[in-house]
């Protein structure tokens, strides 16, 4: 396994669930969150043995809405993994996910005093109805008030969330976002089409809501306006769904889409491992009870068989722009298997490969 890897932490806070959210989260009571964070410590104590002799190269806060915890927290979580003897990158990005509307000036430079070094904002839209639609409680103002006040603290790696295809949106308020966006000072941006995910308001009420959507026509049209918007502005798209400034490419998710091994740390975190992928209980009680006792909470543990995970893992790599350098890949994980080989260049031919 490379020496290199990522962790990633679950802070499940959030003052209220969107209806298109499938993740689990928390209420934002102080209640859960001494108990959270002092298991989360306790987490890491435990998986410490499995990180020696790695390089951490990314960390990343994600949620729920992370900056529902207070800076010092973070000081002392990035405290603890640098106190533990594991090899920080020099360059290593440390991430935290956050609503415009927990955005300070004072906050973000106390964040950054942390050690947080990238901000990612769930913007969504700078549309009125857009956000009611999708339970947002911040306004467009607020947005692009956010950004701006990250980067006056100082965090100038910047990546913010826009989704589109949403109920009632037209072609106009999707081009009116994406002017305003292209006016703001992100490195970053991440571009999302709703889903109705299983066990959130907007799957138990598609019915209602599907006829409510873009015609397929103006989808395509909208992903196509949004591709060329970013990429007049600099913000070239480098895999599906993500579009960077040169040299500002995420490099915590392109962990996810090149297989480099993480460790998911907190409730319902996912972890990628010496080939196995497992998650944590979505249960705090059960989460805070295992790690009291010493448990990894893990609940869920599946590793795919030869050569279905080279076949998962090459075509989650074909999300990104550059595609698979085959030399490169049988160097690595040596000759492409049959299965894989055959749809990739043909019965006739495979064997040139």
């Amino acid at each position: 396994m490379t020496g290199e890897i990522s962790l990633y932490f679950h802070i499940p806070f959030c003052s209220k669930k969107c209806p298109y959210c499938h993740f689990f989260v928390l209420p934002d009571e102080q209640k859960f969150k001494t108990p959270f964070l002092d298991a989360l410590l306790k987490e890491w104590t435990l998986r410490l043995p499995q990180l020696l002799g790695k390089k951490i190269v990314s960390i990343y806060f994600g949620g729920g809405t992370p900056t529902k915890l207070p800076p010092p927290a973070y000081k002392k979580i990035l405290e603890k993994i640098a106190d533990s003897g594991i090899e920080i990158g020099e360059d290593c990005e440390i991430t935290l996910e956050g609503n415009p509307e927990d955005i300070t000036l004072i906050g973000m430079e106390q964040y950054g005093a942390a050690g947080i070094n990238r901000v990612s904002l769930g913007i969504q839209s700078l549309d009125d109805q857009e956000l009611l639609t999708l339970g947002r409680t911040h306004n467009p103002s607020k947005a692009l008030e956010a950004v701006q006040t990250v980067y006056d603290a100082g965090i100038l790696n910047i990546s913010g969330d826009l989704m589109f295809e949403l109920p009632h949106q037209t072609l106009h308020t999707w081009e009116k976002t994406l002017h305003r966006i292209s006016q703001l000072p992100l490195s970053h941006l991440s571009l999302y089409n709703l889903t109705f995910e299983p066990h959130t308001i907007f799957f138990k009420n598609q019915q209602q809501l599907l006829p409510q959507l873009p015609s397929e026509e103006i989808r395509l049209h909208m992903l196509q306006t949004a591709i060329e918007t970013l990429e007049s502005i600099g913000l070239r798209r480098y895999e599906i769904s993500a579009f960077a400034k040169p040299g500002m490419h995420s490099r915590h998710n392109t962990g996810y889409w090149t297989g480099r091994p993480f460790l998911g740390f907190g409730p319902s975190a996912f972890s990628y491992w010496e080939g196995s992928r497992f998650s944590n209980v979505a249960n705090l009680n059960k989460y805070l009870t295992d790690l009291e006792h010493d448990r990894l909470p893990v609940d869920f543990e599946e590793c795919l068989p030869y050569p279905c995970n080279l076949q998962e893992l090459f075509a989650v790599r074909l999300r990104l722009l550059e595609g698979v350098d085959l030399t490169e890949w049988k160097a690595t994980y040596g000759p492409i298997p049959e299965e894989l080989e055959k749809p990739l260049m043909g019965t006739s031919n495979a064997k040139d490969i």
